[in-house]
This record gives C-alpha cells, structure tokens and sequence, in this order.
C-alpha cells in the first residue's frame, strides 16, 4: 500500500506541474499511474479468490454464485476505475454514463439471481 500510494503522490504532483507546462499531458500521467495502482490491486485479487473458495466450501453455496458475486464486483472496480479518469479530465457526463452502465451491467450479470430467489419465494408461499 505505501508503493501505490508514494506513486500515486508523485504521479499526482507530475500531473499538476505538467498540467501548467502543457495541458493535455497531465491526464496520460494519470492514467499511466491509475493503471500501474490498478494492476497493485490486480495482484491482490489471487488472494482474494483463494478466500472466497475457502467461505465457498463453509457455507455450501453453489459455485454459479459466487462466480457472479465477483463479476459483480469486477464490474464496479471497472466501472469506478473508468469514470474517476473520465471525472479527472472534465468530463462528467461520460463519467455519469459509465456508472449507469455498470449500474445495469451488474443488474444483468445478477438477474439469475434475481429470479432464483423469487423462484424460492414463489415455492414457500404457493
């Protein structure tokens, strides 16, 4: 964490002396430090795979959901990652429109469960 963050600083302190020299160089500095702070994160992410087929395993669920659990969660990193950097570069409305994107993306990515647990309330009340 201390590595992300002292690049993420440095980056951040290159963006706004670049961003007076010229202006339409700060963002690729963003954007290269957002990627490699990304990828730190990326390497995490085995972990966190492994510990969640561990709670797989004690709470006996069927692995279809989990699988959508972390493609739930892939999609708001994405999706956060994406419209922060379109945020950073003024444009708002392209950040607005990812979210809402990402919004649906996960309601879609979700609808199976969705209608499994309207399918088991269906069968207790009927």
């Amino acid at each position: 964490m201390v590595s992300a963050a002292i690049l993420g600083i440095a980056a951040m302190l290159l963006a706004i002396q670049l961003k007076n020299i010229k202006s339409e160089l700060w963002i690729y500095v963003a954007l290269a430090a957002t990627i490699i702070i990304f990828s730190y994160g990326v390497d995490k992410l085995s972990v966190v795979i492994k510990m969640v087929d561990k709670l797989t395993g004690y709470l006996n669920l069927p692995s279809a959901y989990i699988g959508i659990l972390m493609k739930m969660v892939g999609i708001t990193y994405i999706c956060e990652f994406a419209s922060a950097l379109c945020r950073d570069g003024g444009y708002q409305s392209i950040a607005a429109q990812l979210e809402t994107f990402g919004k649906l993306s996960i309601l879609a990515v979700s609808a199976p469960v969705i209608l499994s647990l309207f399918e088991t309330i269906e069968s207790l009340l009927g």
